[in-house]
């Protein structure tokens, strides 16, 4: 069975690879009351068709469209604001706001004298740290003392956030299929605060009592899960809007920062690596059809 199943499997996996075997899925339209995606064997595509594909293919890459970047560019979003956020919450830190009295008793320092000195101490060292460094060089060369998560928080942005100009978080990406389908794990104390009862005194099923809490559509899937988010994080993401760092909240910055954002980019990754195989396997019929795909970047 052992070699019967190795051979099944290459079978299924040649099958697969094959290039007559590749097919394009277009948009799925609905007809008569029913849902349908039409499919097209990219090897009867016509070169037309071919580029028209590939160039679809390249713009959910490499788009800068604004509210629909591609997913290459998305990447570089979710990565500044995951620093955003760090930095956001490194200025808290200072002001003894987040992290409270940990390492040890702290003297707030508020962010404007935190401003006013880092600009100082940059111009006593002005031949050492150069100011197009200063997005890339992290706090800790001019700050002493700093937790280990603020390793990375640049100069450039610290002053950014000193004088409140991190800018906006833009929420759009982040849609609530995406929060709710991370799924939520209550602990113990959240089971107790989330306990209702019917009129027959029975327990209620929590997940609706948190779906009517948060005032979540019937339809939409929320499903207890040891990976998902625990009940205060998923209300601080239900929560979230489209705000200036400086105005979201503690817990909404933690939560982005380790757990949300890394969750989302792995997801886009993901559908990258979705888009490059369908770009593999254009250019593969595009060289036995002898079609030049042209598309730039």
């Amino acid at each position: 069975m052992g070699i019967l199943g190795e051979k099944l499997t290459q079978a299924i996996s040649n099958k697969e690879s094959s290039i007559e075997n590749f097919v394009w899925k277009g948009p799925k339209k609905e007809i008569n009351g029913v849902r349908v995606q039409e499919e097209i064997k990219l090897i009867d595509a016509t070169p037309e068709q071919l580029k028209q594909f590939y160039a679809h293919c390249q713009s959910m890459l490499y788009s800068e469209d604004k509210k629909n970047p591609g997913r290459k560019i998305l990447l570089n979003i979710i990565k500044d604001q995951r620093q955003k956020c760090n930095a956001e919450l490194y200025l808290r830190w200072l002001e003894n706001k987040y992290l409270t009295n940990i390492p040890e008793q702290r003297v707030v320092y508020p962010r404007f004298l935190y401003v006013k000195d880092i600009r100082e101490a940059l111009e006593l060292n002005i031949e050492t740290i150069k100011k197009e460094d200063y997005s890339t060089t992290p706090i800790t060369i001019l700050t002493s003392g700093v937790p280990m998560e603020f390793r990375d928080v640049t100069i450039n942005d610290v002053i950014l956030g000193g004088v409140d100009l991190l800018g906006l978080f833009d929420r759009s990406h982040l849609s609530l299929s995406f929060i709710t389908k991370m799924g939520v794990w209550l602990t113990d104390k959240e089971m107790n605060e989330l306990l209702e009862r019917d009129e027959n005194g029975k327990a209620r099923n929590r997940i609706e009592v948190i779906k009517e809490r948060f005032n979540l559509r019937k339809d939409i899937n929320l499903y207890p899960n040891e990976h998902g988010l625990s009940y205060n994080e998923l209300r601080a993401m239900l929560n979230l809007k489209t705000k200036k760092y400086s105005e979201l909240t503690t817990d909404q910055l933690v939560v982005l920062r380790d757990k949300v954002l890394f969750r989302f980019e792995d997801e886009v990754r993901f559908h990258i690596s979705q888009w490059e195989d369908i770009i593999s396997k254009l250019k593969q019929v595009a060289t036995i059809k002898n079609v030049d795909l042209e598309y730039s970047h």
